[in-house]
């Protein structure tokens, strides 16, 4: 990128700067949208690209202008032959105007999509600042209530676990670094943070706690109130928002699965008649159901992307060298060789650990069953097409054997279920267990809560809610206690506990208490608080998992009635229809062309990608994840394989 902004500069630097005025809206959208770059150095980028845009369309305008219009005549396009020039000079004229046709509109639309960027990325700022409101202030709030921290503290504190709070405490990060590295006090910087952020909840929110802090006003008092503001404004917007996810289902359904079975049983009548029709199946089956679902999955993920990813751990060792400087006896002559020892032994002790464990590796993170599941499953496809299909010339399928591809059709079937199969058996086992744990977090901090209140140290307090319900949780505390028995302090215990559960709403709320134990003496309160929050999460979780299963069923629906036409048509309606033109019904002149093998195959297709498709946006609208999806897509592809391979 640097050769990209030195060249921009070099070429139209000069004339952006002349002209710099005229963007001022769009330098407080790159501010908002958190771009990190200056307004000169974007818009001159912005003329750079569609420069070349211009150029590369205006390059293939020419050829295409070369080579696809030389048969045009200027009296085609009504140009009279009067003008000799014209008329010799007609088609390089023509490749000229063409080219310059599209250099100016890949130019226009390249200059309006990048001066959009900005407004686009402010608005998904501002939605994700949003969504990170609740939890963000919760952490104020807890660590205010608490008492020990005063307000500048506790937001620094927010800000360095920006990563686990959201894009609000990103938001906060900035108004530190505005305090600590430009000498701004607490005020200007929350007027600028006001100014500089996309969401008007958090600007109104710092206007708040500007007139908090002016006023002298209890800053704990507010906190709880905005907390609970976004706490019902939350579940106001899920409301909304599953009223809008019932839109777009019956939008799938209309378009996506009842309009493309529409046109099959259309083109199936039509191509009793003229066999041109079979293309234009070929072209639905093929090529509109999978691209127009992988469209609307797109835009599922701009409304329901609420599943960040949790960063990875990295451990760093430092080499210790303090003490460099003092000379040190020699050793045993075999001491660096019994220390190389004792690494190889670490190492095989681990490896022997992730061999003689596997579920547990597989369970903790499901992708890596891929690495076996994926070789698995090309080695089965290749051994088993190998032998119907010469892998050296594909284009061999092209002679379309109807037998031939069914074979085909099965073993790839067959390798799609040896590929997800073990994936989405430790992928349901890992949500069946994360699911549990959040369950049970509110319940075991309240005990936690009720315990300390009794005057009982934190330490005491994890040991004695092991006597209490807690469920799946009873495993992990009990691992937990036998880490702070063993002489780990409480804070590493806590995080080793984080790190085994790695749930969303864990590492908020242990990091929380972790915080909280570390800076306040009311370390009750915080509980109190963490488990109200995680309670809400709960119900607000029960209330989506609720409501996405009548979606999910509604699909499920879809699909079937999708199946039973398809299913209809080849069983019972193109066979009934007369093999040839001499049992034609009169008036009907047949297709000699119709085949009746070809449509079957295409109707098993079909209803496999219709399926296959049906089953992602299920997963996408039931578990707000596409991977989540691929046992719906395995159940509906297994019913309409059963289908079509016993009944047909």
């Amino acid at each position: 990128m640097d050769i990209i902004d030195s060249a921009a500069h070099l070429i139209f630097g000069k004339y952006v700067r002349r002209h710099i005025h005229r963007y001022e809206d769009q330098r407080l959208l790159i501010r908002k949208a958190g771009l990190g770059m200056l307004i000169e150095q974007y818009i001159a980028q912005t003329y750079f690209f569609s420069f070349i845009m211009a150029l590369f369309a205006g390059f293939v305008g020419l050829l295409a202008g070369y080579y696809l219009l030389g048969n045009v005549r200027p009296y085609m396009l009504g140009v009279g032959t009067e003008i000799p020039w014209i008329w010799s000079n007609f088609h390089l004229l023509l490749s000229i105007g063409l080219a310059v046709l599209f250099a100016v509109i890949a130019s226009s639309l390249t200059y309006y999509i990048f001066m959009s960027i900005p407004e686009v990325q402010a608005n998904v700022r501002g939605t994700l600042i949003n969504q990170s409101l609740p939890h963000t202030t919760a952490y104020l709030y807890a660590m205010s209530h608490g008492g020990g921290m005063n307000l500048i503290d506790i937001m620094k504190s927010l800000a360095q676990n920006y990563y686990i709070y959201g894009a609000a405490a990103e938001e906060v990060g900035y108004i530190v670094k505005d305090m600590e590295y430009y000498g701004t006090d607490l005020l200007q910087a929350f007027d600028r943070a006001g100014q500089r952020t996309p969401s008007k909840k958090f600007k109104d929110f710092l206007d708040g706690m500007t007139s908090i802090v002016t006023s002298g006003g209890d800053v704990s008092s507010y906190l709880k109130a905005k907390n609970d503001q976004y706490r019902l404004t939350a579940t106001k917007e899920q409301k909304i928002f599953f009223e809008t996810l019932s839109v777009l289902a019956e939008v799938y359904i209309s378009a996506f699965v009842a309009g493309p079975l529409f046109l099959i049983t259309i083109l199936v009548v039509l191509g009793l008649v003229s066999s041109s029709s079979a293309s234009i199946l070929n072209l639905i089956v093929y090529l509109i159901i999978p691209i127009g679902t992988v469209i609307f999955l797109l835009l599922l993920n701009s409304l329901t992307n609420d599943n960040p990813k949790i960063p990875d751990f990295y451990v760093v060792e430092k080499k210790l060298d303090i003490f460099s400087h003092i000379p040190l006896k020699a050793g045993e002559s075999d001491e660096e060789v019994k220390r190389k020892n004792m690494r190889n032994y670490a190492r095989i002790v681990k490896f022997i650990d992730k061999v003689t464990h596997p579920l547990a590796l597989f369970t903790n993170n499901p992708s890596h069953v891929l690495f076996i599941t994926v070789p698995v499953s090309l080695v089965y496809l290749f051994y088993t097409v190998n032998e119907y299909i010469n892998v050296a010339n594909i284009l061999y399928i092209n002679s379309f054997n109807v037998l031939t591809v069914s074979i085909i059709d099965d073993q790839i079937f067959i390798a799609l279920i040896i590929l997800l199969v073990p994936f989405i058996i430790f992928d349901e086992l890992r949500t069946y267990r994360v699911n549990q744990i959040e369950n049970h977090i509110p319940d075991f901090l309240n005990n936690l809560a009720s315990i300390n209140e009794a005057g009982i140290l934190l330490v005491d307090a994890i040991v004695m809610s092991m006597q209490l319900k807690i469920g799946i949780l009873h495993s992990e505390v009990k691992r937990l206690v036998n880490d702070i028995s063993w002489g780990a302090k409480l804070d590493d215990a806590l995080k080793k506990f984080e790190f085994r559960i790695r749930t969303e709403m864990t590492r908020r709320i242990i990091n929380l208490i972790i915080k909280a134990n570390e800076a306040t003496g009311d370390v009750k309160s915080v509980l109190a608080i963490a488990a109200h929050d995680a309670d809400i999460q709960r119900q607000l979780k029960k209330e989506r998992n609720a409501e996405m299963f009548v979606y999910i069923f509604i699909i499920y629906i879809a699909f079937m009635v999708f199946l039973f036409i398809v299913y209809i048509l080849a069983a019972y309606f193109l066979p009934a229809m007369p093999a040839s033109t001499e049992g034609a019904i009169s008036g009907l002149s047949l297709s000699t062309a119709f085949d009746l093998d070809k449509y079957t195959l295409i109707f098993f297709h079909a209803a496999m990608i219709q399926g296959f498709c049906s089953g992602l946006v299920a997963g996408k609208m039931g578990g707000g994840t596409i991977h989540s999806g691929y046992k719906h897509s395995i159940m509906m592809m297994s019913i309409a394989y059963i289908l079509f391979a016993f009944f047909i």
